[in-house]
């Protein structure tokens, strides 16, 4: 016990140090964009998901997380809200997207980039780009202004998006039945841009915003952009929702308890902490104390012995005779035992079973149950040939029986 109490502190001194190095290790801002409602980092949309409620007071908030085309059937006087860096959904979405607005549903999509049917559809392109700086050192000029055109929701002061998001707009669009809901400006470029539309479509309507970090948590907590994405919003009317969480980009995969350990930091620390403990043990204690197992002989096979000297034994006094006796007892107990026949008379039915149920020919049969009879009937006179004949007479017999 003395001897492993210097592993036991090495390995404590350690820990000791991994704790304290970790816990004293600033953690880092998860800036990923995932846009999940279960999501706190900062492109998580936590906080929108759970203000849905007060924008739509009294309805029913749906989440789904299978796609738009599985989700609505023949539904009426809904919205449905998605929110994600891009939106491409296929062709049979797309149609499904159309059908369901233009039966009167809204559809509210925040998202930077289009791609596939839908965009081709609507002609949708946007372009922008990424201001994402510390704010001690960023430029005014990297500076987007941002406000709605709607008069009651127009605000007096733009919003002023400074650092930490993408600044993203409209470079062409279906003009047809389209409204203009908001604009942007870059400092840098001094150009105004279209960031928010809505297209008309039958009874319902498609509102598109090219700004989803303002719908994230950043944004939200942020003291002069938190209404942005609560008026963006109000634009939809009070009624059921759905709120997506199948088109994201931080989809969520499938739950394993390893998967939990390695995605939080804490626990992913400790878990390769553990690992590393337990190398760094078996290591040292490689050098065994146990003592030499000795080697323990196999057990000799004593009847195969006995045998061998009982054989050596009649062969070595010329008792031909005997010997040949005792091979065809031993043949006939083979016969009795294997193929259930009598031996008592060697005749030719005996000869017909043996033949039959061992699968050796009738004569290579005949020819050893004859010399078996033979030796039988003889006192003397049986030479050593004569046993090697009747020895090779039996041992052709078991290699070509099948049973």
């Amino acid at each position: 016990m003395k001897k492993n109490t210097k592993y036991y502190i090495v390995l404590g001194l350690l820990f000791v140090v991994a704790v304290l190095l970790q816990y004293n290790t600033p953690k880092p801002i998860n800036w990923t964009e995932n846009y999940s409602n279960s999501s706190k980092i900062p492109f998580g949309t936590y906080i929108l998901s759970d203000l849905l409620s007060d924008l739509f007071p009294n309805q029913e908030i749906k989440e789904t997380k299978i796609p738009i085309y599985n989700t609505i059937n023949y539904q009426t006087n809904t919205n449905y809200i998605i929110i994600n860096n891009s939106f491409a959904p296929d062709e049979y979405d797309t149609e499904k997207i159309f059908d369901y607005v233009s039966s009167g549903n809204q559809l509210f999509i925040a998202a930077r980039i289009f791609e596939g049917p839908f965009a081709d559809s609507l002609k949708l392109v946007t372009d922008g780009a990424n201001y994402f700086f510390n704010l001690a050192t960023h430029e005014e000029k990297y500076v987007a202004y941002v406000n709605f055109e709607n008069p009651k929701l127009k605000q007096p002061n733009d919003y002023i998006l400074r650092k930490n998001f993408y600044h993203y707009y409209f470079t062409s669009f279906d003009t047809a039945n389209v409204l203009v809901l908001g604009k942007s400006i870059s400092q840098e470029k001094k150009i105004e841009n279209i960031n928010f539309i809505k297209i008309n479509m039958g009874k319902g309507s498609i509102f598109i915003n090219t700004l989803p970090n303002a719908f994230s948590n950043y944004f939200l907590t942020d003291t002069l952009n938190y209404s942005y994405p609560i008026y963006a919003l109000s634009n939809l009317p009070n009624q059921p929702t759905f709120w997506d969480e199948y088109y994201k980009a931080g989809k969520k995969d499938a739950s394993t308890p390893l998967r939990f350990i390695l995605n939080e930091p804490a626990l992913k620390f400790a878990y390769f902490l553990l690992i590393f403990s337990l190398l760094f043990y078996i290591i040292f204690k490689a050098k065994r104390k146990q003592r030499i197992i000795p080697v323990i002989e196999p057990i000799s096979n004593s009847t195969t012995d006995f045998i061998g000297v009982v054989s050596s034994m009649y062969y070595q006094e010329k008792n031909h005779l005997n010997l040949a006796h005792k091979k065809i007892n031993y043949f006939l107990e083979m016969v009795r035992s294997n193929y259930l026949i009598a031996t008592e008379k060697l005749d030719k039915t005996f000869i017909q079973n043996l033949a039959l149920k061992s699968g050796v020919s009738i004569v290579t049969t005949t020819v050893l149950i004859k010399k078996i009879d033979a030796i039988k009937q003889l006192n003397s006179n049986f030479s050593e040939a004569d046993l090697i004949h009747l020895n090779k007479l039996i041992n052709t017999f078991n290699q070509l029986k099948t049973r």
